[in-house]
């Protein structure tokens, strides 16, 4: 006996079928849309870790390790831009004992610092350099809005030539140059500087002092390579101005920093005329008044044949006394 469905119920019986329908299609949009969120999401971390790979090849590519060709080609490189950046001006290795009881002039003329010529770097470095660095920068005295001073020395290697007779460097030790893992390079050794100002007042007779100063520093230099120039510097050691001129922006502390280093008189054949102005803005070396004059650091044994001599004025009477007294030994004879 079959049980009659009244036709409310078949209704409600039809609508729970759509409802149902309904929601099963929903659920599984839902379900699919979930999946494809995630499909995206791995294939963009998939997309990502590949872009991750092409990037790190590229890098491995630049960082790839040089041949031996370009390898010595670096080296040459470094080696060429180390020595025309840091060898300049007077030669800190000049024979100064040749120099010793020349004519006066003689000897101002061979250690006055020759004047500066083009940039002998431009065609080494693929970067520009700062209008304030190098010897063509607005000098000291324009910086420090000295008009008269500036109009008269507008450039620091015009403002430098009036403060120093002498002044240079040059690699007395290296360059040495090794390649790095990361294929930068690696430049050390040492390099001397040589400085001569007018302040020495020590005579005896007609022989006047010229003390220079010397000082060694030590270089340390890490040197990037791109396109076959070098393209970036990294100093680890001595860095001053003074031994890398047209790079570096030149200040007033050369006098302080060689004052710490060797000093040698040299006597010379009449009053030297180096014709220098100083405006004061810069430290000077100290010369030696006499020969016991700063703590013992000046070499005189230059001076160790020519006789000690009295002033003018009391010479006469004090030689005659001296040769009365001690005959071939008076230091005046």
């Amino acid at each position: 006996m079959h049980r009659r469905i009244n036709k409310p119920v078949k209704i409600l019986i039809a609508i729970l079928a759509v409802i149902a329908l309904v929601g099963g299609i929903i659920g599984w949009s839902l379900w699919r849309q979930h999946v494809t969120v995630e499909e995206q999401a791995q294939e963009q971390t998939k997309q990502s870790q590949q872009r991750e790979k092409k990037t790190t090849k590229k890098k491995n590519t630049k960082q790839a390790v040089l041949t031996d060709e370009q390898k010595q080609q670096h080296i040459d490189l470094a080696t060429q831009f180390e020595l025309k950046a840091r060898t300049w001006g007077t030669d800190p290795g000049t024979d100064i004992m040749g120099l010793s009881k020349q004519d006066a002039q003689t000897v101002v003329d061979s250690l006055r610092t020759p004047d500066f010529d083009a940039n002998p770097l431009a065609d080494l470095i693929g970067f520009t350099i700062d209008a304030n660095e190098g010897p063509d920068a607005p000098s000291v005295l324009c910086e420090q809005n000295l008009q008269n001073g500036c109009s008269q020395y507008p450039t620091m290697k015009d403002w430098w030539r009036a403060e120093a007779l002498a002044s240079g460097s040059k690699w007395t030790d290296g360059p040495h140059v090794t390649i790095n893992d990361n294929s930068t390079i690696h430049v050390t050794g040492t390099v001397r500087t040589i400085l001569v100002q007018d302040t020495d007042t020590f005579n005896n007779g007609t022989y006047y002092a010229i003390t220079p100063a010397w000082r060694d520093y030590q270089i340390d230099d890490t040197l990037t390579v791109e396109n076959g120039k070098i393209s970036r510097i990294l100093s680890s050691g001595s860095n001053d101005w003074w031994l890398n001129p047209w790079l570096e922006h030149w200040n007033t502390r050369m006098a302080d920093s060689l004052a710490n280093g060797e000093r040698k008189s040299v006597p010379v054949n009449g009053k030297p005329a180096m014709n220098l102005s100083h405006y004061g803005v810069a430290p000077m070396l100290k010369g030696p008044a006499t020969q016991g004059d700063l703590d013992g650091k000046v070499d005189w044994s230059l001076w160790s044949d020519i006789p000690m001599q009295a002033p003018n004025s009391e010479l006469d009477a004090l030689t005659q006394e001296c040769i009365a007294k001690y005959g071939d030994q008076c230091p005046y004879a």
